[in-house]
């Protein structure tokens, strides 16, 4: 073919512009439909048709169709007779067996002689494609053609690559032929639209990489991270901003330039760049890179790389700096990241085996019952795999057998900590059992471990100088210091350790078997206050349950659905009015004859079952109702019966809008009755009437579980009574909240409010914009005096909304080296906090290697991110603070198979510190958003380990699972509400109505609000504090998206759960005047066969079961070529460009919304944009009034790392809970 090529050049007609190589195939002529569409006055799209007559030709070499003919430059010759032109055949480069020589006025073309790209695929193909244009020396870089010496039929071109000069700044793109180099310095003019996409792919991959190593805040850097900056990268030959179709375009020569620097990275700490989460996006979203064609290898191990050269510096990695315990702790899992201390202040531990590690070291013993009384005891019953070990309580006789009464204890190999645990320590436990004295084996010695008396003053003591309270010579020598509550993975300080009692325990009396009975006891109500007895009924006042006391005239929680009409006992026989309206998403119903002509990707829509971010399975909350009586019949006194009145909720009677979502602690007086169970009952209300509380938002700010009505629902007529017609036991409600001297008896109830401390002095690690101790502080529970983070723009954010806090902006790792050196201030003169000025530490170490989102975490630059847990348990340890949280992703507890978690718990009880740890869900606190966080509480020796907060709102059922799984156990946390919560969900709709509309790209960061707030959440977010905020609306911005991405917004159906698959395969002209492309559907996708019509449905061969091939990449379509591509293995990726809805939830805020980010739906519900930066504030329980900082990345970002205050407000509430329940018990003891 070559042959006939060269032939049929050399003989065709030529003129002074060249040469045009004549085509090859045949033309076929269709008519096409072309759609052109304008943008109205409001930005919307409208598309119109127009037919037009089109010649087509596809060739089978190149795939293009209407391809361009080549233009050879007159007198042209071959390669072979060019090269041994006097001016170039003395030429050599450094390495004598490569020639190297400069083209200018260059184009490529195929044996059909149409212009091609090399960047096309077809070298991959093995398909011979050639160049043409002049040959100069390598030494003259003049882009002119003068002293040039024209060629033709160049090649074939066995490879191209790249050199780069200047320290890497500036590129150059060379080819190799069997004879030689070349160096291409300009393109023929009608060939320079060809090497665009190598232009752009070689910058953009420049880019890429630089920004992976640049960005040292996240050492896992996002796609949405990376897509940014690249957004926001200008191409330096064609000065227009790359495109999210740029990156994907181009993803495998990025991914192989990433390759490639991490093959050749001599960093000390070798960090994987390919293993970062923003690679392995790219590769879902490009497609699989083991499933591309490669080109196959023609000159191997030549002096070069297909590859740039960057010019990045040795990266320098700060080292965790740790205290001597801490460090003890992790020094095998960070060992490389961990300085390590001088051998003389490392105190070695010459462990020897204990009893629980060979069974065989043990002898059984023979004692008398008197010698074990009082003892501690290891027993091996033949039934038992392993040891057990108890305190013995008491002996007694059961028929012939001595048996003994224990409390038991739990080696630490058996708790959560693991193989992490020190070997000689047990645990206290709520247990105890009977045991035949007859299986004792060993009696062992166990001492309890006091808290030193000055304890708070061993901050980063030697190990030498801690004080061990254990023989480890001895095969029986033990000790404990903690509780633990195995169904919680929950280590306290034992309430009396002196209660082990023993010898002469003649009463045979024993703690836990007491706690035991007094618990089975307060599950079985017990009545008080008898008032009549009617027939077989003895009516009470109250009654007390799980040491709660209800009584007439208390509002209850009940258990949701539970007003069923057979438990209706007045009404009978009258049918209510049916309303069925709820805050949840209804399915939505395909639309009937959909054209898969123009939406070929909405047949994927039938293979998902229900939208992410639905409130399809979100529950009820509980039922409110008023106890009216109560009574038991005489034969069953502990079934008591109670007969209450229901209160209807906003949202469960047909109100509009604004009504049902103006205030969700409204609630509506009925006249209906019910008889229930006791057993029903989920817990206390409050309820009062309105005219009884003078200021309704501090009333209810004041204290949990509180509500009010005005009116009464009738449920015959589907009518709102007015208040004049109420009862008139109804006004009274609740009196005491504004007392008079006629209160009825029956009305009155203490309502408990949240308790108040002295704000305690609070230091916050790694901070960010201040989520967390924002939260905390709104609880009162603290005062944020000191503020750590390295990232100024957070950092700014920091300071403007705590202007009164010391915020370091430097690396904590360096801080605490000065603050352990014993220096007072930093080089900026800030004031470093000292031993005991610090009463609460809080902060979340970076959680990107531990994320769920970042699937990519092995790497040794990772691990020292992990490693900053290492920082915060150390600034723990070394300030040793009454109460200390740390927040984290719920993955951090399945890292490492659990190493992490265990590690860090086995650190923290170390210490000495009790400590719990549980997974809670933001969206229960009242916030639009999905997002599962650990928390860990700890608290200090002599203080009170506080509980969990209850969830006050409903969530999602299936982004509710909080329970973990640590070594094939699992653990949960205190919480008692798990299948309800007092509060219904909150929706898009309660966060977001009532902000003014704006288009893409909008950056005006103050504007007016221009409504009223228009639901509950809105007036908590807008009035903070109960106060009036500005009318001015700040951050209410959003990013610029690119005008291709534009036009798929405006696209995208305003419907609930409408996402890229909802979009037209048409074309479109944009903004700047240019079109879009159709997609092109060329192959049979074997997983979902064909279309109507038997129209295929696959964009590339991959889709038929063969190799992906570069040449089918299409771009500039409506339709991103990308997700068909990949949508068959990535579960259609449901949610890309997707619209959120107003009855639904955000997926995790994350920290750069984009519309093929894995966040998913990020697209405003009815607006075409993607979400604002007040929008995911909002989200995530930022009131208006709180301010971010620095560009809008830096505000998504500083948004998407914190915790919702909402969450960190419920947490402190608990924190206090914890030191006033401390406070009380002293008082009542000392009293």
């Amino acid at each position: 073919m070559a042959e006939h090529v060269a032939h049929e050049l050399d003989n065709v007609a030529s003129s002074s512009k060249g040469i045009k190589r004549p085509l090859s195939n045949s033309v076929n002529v269709t008519c096409k439909s072309i759609r052109k569409s304008n943008k109205t006055a409001s930005g919307e799209i409208q598309t119109k048709v127009k037919v037009q007559t089109k010649s087509t030709v596809t060739c089978e070499l190149c795939y293009q169709i209407n391809p361009e003919i080549v233009t050879i430059p007159c007198n042209a010759e071959f390669e072979c007779i060019v090269l041994t032109n006097e001016v170039l055949a003395n030429i050599y480069t450094d390495k004598l067996d490569v020639i190297k020589h400069n083209l200018t006025n260059y184009s490529v073309y195929d044996e059909n002689g149409h212009l091609c790209s090399m960047d096309s695929g077809i070298i991959e193909q093995n398909k011979p494609i050639y160049l043409t244009g002049y040959v100069k020396p390598i030494y003259d870089y003049d882009s002119s053609i003068e002293n040039g010496i024209a060629v033709k039929q160049l090649g074939s071109i066995l490879e191209w690559f790249l050199e780069s000069y200047d320290c890497g700044s500036k590129i150059v793109i060379g080819v190799s032929t069997n004879y030689a180099d070349y160096l291409l310095v300009e393109p023929h003019p009608s060939y320079r639209k060809y090497m665009t996409s190598i232009f752009e792919k070689v910058h953009l991959s420049k880019v890429v990489v630089e920004r992976l190593v640049e960005l040292k805040e996240s050492d896992d850097p996002s796609y949405e991270d990376i897509l940014n900056y690249v957004v926001n990268s200008v191409n330096p030959v064609t000065n227009i901003k790359f495109t999210e179709e740029n990156l994907i375009s181009h993803a495998q020569f990025v991914i192989d330039q990433v390759d490639q620097v991490d093959y050749e990275s001599t960093t000390e700490y070798n960090f994987p760049l390919v293993g970062t989460q923003f690679i392995e996006t790219l590769k879902k979203l490009s497609g699989d890179a083991s499933s591309i064609v490669k080109m196959p290898p023609r000159r191997l191990n030549i002096h070069r790389t297909n590859s740039l050269k960057y010019d990045i510096s040795k990266q320098k990695y700060s080292k965790a700096t740790t205290t001597y315990l801490v460090n003890d702790i992790f020094e095998k899992i960070f060992t490389a990241q961990l300085e390590q201390y001088k051998n003389e202040n490392v105190v070695v531990i010459n462990e020897q085996k204990t009893v629980f590690d060979d069974i065989k070291l043990s002898k059984k013993v023979i004692k008398t019952p008197q010698e074990l009384s009082g003892k501690y005891i290891i027993v091996k019953e033949d039934s038992s795999i392993n040891p057990i070990i108890g305190h013995v309580q008491y002996l007694f006789q059961n028929c012939s057998k001595t048996m003994a009464h224990i409390i038991l204890f739990i080696h630490g190999n058996h708790t959560i900590l693991g193989d992490t645990s020190d070997p000689r320590e047990l645990y206290l436990l709520e247990k105890c059992t009977d045991i035949d004295i007859k299986n004792v084996i060993q009696i062992a010695d166990v001492k309890f471990k006091k808290p030193c008396k000055d304890w708070f003053k061993l901050g980063n003591a030697e190990l030498k100088d801690i004080s061990e309270p254990v023989d480890r010579n001895k095969i029986n020598a033990f000790f404990y210091q903690f509780q633990y509550h195995e169904e919680f993975g929950r280590f306290e300080h034992p309430e009396t350790p002196e209660t082990l009692i023993g010898g002469t325990n003649q009463n045979k009396y024993c703690t836990n078997c007491v706690k035991k009975n007094l618990k089975i006891k307060s599950q079985v109500p017990e009545l008080f206050e008898f008032v009549e007895k009617y027939k077989n009924q003895y009516f009470h006042f109250n009654y007390k349950l799980n040491n709660e006391e209800y009584k007439i005239g208390d509002f209850i929680y009940l258990k949701p659905g539970i007003f069923t009409e057979d438990l209706r006992i007045n009404f009978e026989g009258q049918a209510p009015f049916v309303f069925n309206d709820t805050n949840k998403n209804e399915n939505s119903t395909l639309p009937k004859n959909i054209c898969e002509t123009k939406y070929p990707e909405h047949y994927r829509k039938n293979l998902e079952n229900t939208m992410r971010g639905s409130n399809e399975s979100t529950p009820e909350p509980f039922e409110i109702a008023e106890i009216l009586s109560m009574h038991v019949t005489k034969n069953f006194k502990s079934n008591v019966q109670i007969l209450v009145r229901r209160m209807y909720r906003a949202d469960q009677i047909p109100l509009g809008n604004s009504d049902k979502n103006a205030d969700m602690n409204l609630l509506f007086w009925s006249d209906e009755q019910f008889k229930i169970k006791y057993d029903d009952i989920v817990g206390k209300c409050y309820v009062s009437h309105i005219n009884n509380v003078q200021d309704l938002a501090a009333w209810f700010a004041d204290g949990p579980d509180r509500f009010y009505f005005e009116n009464k629902y009738n449920f015959l007529t589907c009518s709102i009574v007015p208040e004049c017609q109420l009862s008139s036991v109804a006004i009274p409600t609740k009196r005491e909240v504004n007392p008079v001297n006629y209160i009825n008896e029956s009305k009155k109830q203490s309502i408990p409010s949240y308790k108040k401390i002295s704000p305690l002095r609070g230091l916050d690690i790694f901070a960010g914009c201040g989520g967390l101790s924002k939260g905390l502080e709104d609880s009162g529970l603290l005062k944020c005096k000191w503020a750590i983070e390295y990232d100024d723009n957070a950092a700014e954010a920091f300071k403007l909304n705590n202007p009164d806090t010391i915020v370091f902006v430097e690396d904590c790792n360096a801080l605490l080296k000065l603050a352990m050196s014993g220096k007072t201030t930093n080089k900026l003169n800030q004031k470093i906090p000292q031993k005991g000025e610090v009463d609460i530490i809080c902060g979340g170490p970076p959680c990107q290697g531990f994320s769920g989102m970042n699937r990519f975490n092995s790497g040794q630059y990772s691990l020292f991110r992990n490693s900053l847990i290492v920082s915060f348990l150390s600034y723990i340890d070394f300030y040793r603070p009454k109460f200390f949280i740390m927040e984290n992703v719920r993955n951090f507890v399945s890292f490492n198979k659990g190493t992490v978690i265990r590690s860090t718990l086995r650190c923290i009880t170390r210490m000495g510190y009790q400590c719990t740890f549980g997974i809670l869900q933001a969206g229960n606190f009242g916030v639009p958003q999905t997002r599962r966080r650990l928390i860990i509480m700890a608290a200090a020796p002599g203080e009170t380990l506080p509980f969990y907060p209850e969830p006050t709102h409903v969530f999602n059922k299936r982004n509710s699972s909080l329970n973990v799984q640590i070594g094939g156990k699992k653990y949960k946390t205190n919480c008692k509400y798990k299948e309800s919560a007092p509060m219904r969900t909150v929706t898009v709709y309660d966060a977001w109505s009532d902000l003014p509309e704006i288009k893409n790209g909008a950056n005006n960061e103050a504007i007016p609000y221009k409504h009223k707030p228009k639901t509950h959440l809105q007036q908590l977010l807008r009035y903070p504090n109960n106060l009036l905020s500005e009318s001015i609306l700040t951050d209410h911005i959003c990013k610029d998206m690119s005008l291709l991405v534009q036009a798929r917004m405006e696209l995208i159906p305003i419907s609930e759960g409408s996402d890229w698959r909802d979009l037209p395969n048409i074309e479109v002209q944009l903004a700047d005047g240019n079109w879009t492309n159709t997609l092109v559907y060329r192959y049979h996708d074997q997983n979902n066969g064909k279309g109507p019509g038997g129209a295929f449905r696959g964009v590339c061969q991959c889709a038929s079961g063969k190799k992906c091939n570069p040449q089918d990449k299409q771009t500039n379509t409506i339709i991103p070529w990308c997700l068909p591509h990949t949508a068959n293995r990535n579960n259609n990726w449901a949610g890309l460009y997707g619209r959120l809805a107003w009855k639904g939830f955000c997926s995790t805020t994350i920290t750069n919304p984009e519309p093929m980010g894995k966040q998913g739906r990020v697209l405003h519900p009815n607006q075409h944009r993607v979400v604002s930066v007040r929008e995911c504030a909002r989200s995530q329980g930022f009131n208006d009034a709180f301010l971010f900082y620095g560009p809008i990345i830096n505000k998504h970002r500083q948004i998407g790392n914190a915790v919702p205050p909402p969450m960190g407000k419920a947490i402190g509430h608990e924190i206090i809970n914890a030191i006033y329940k401390k406070s009380h018990h002293f008082c009542t003891t000392k009293d």
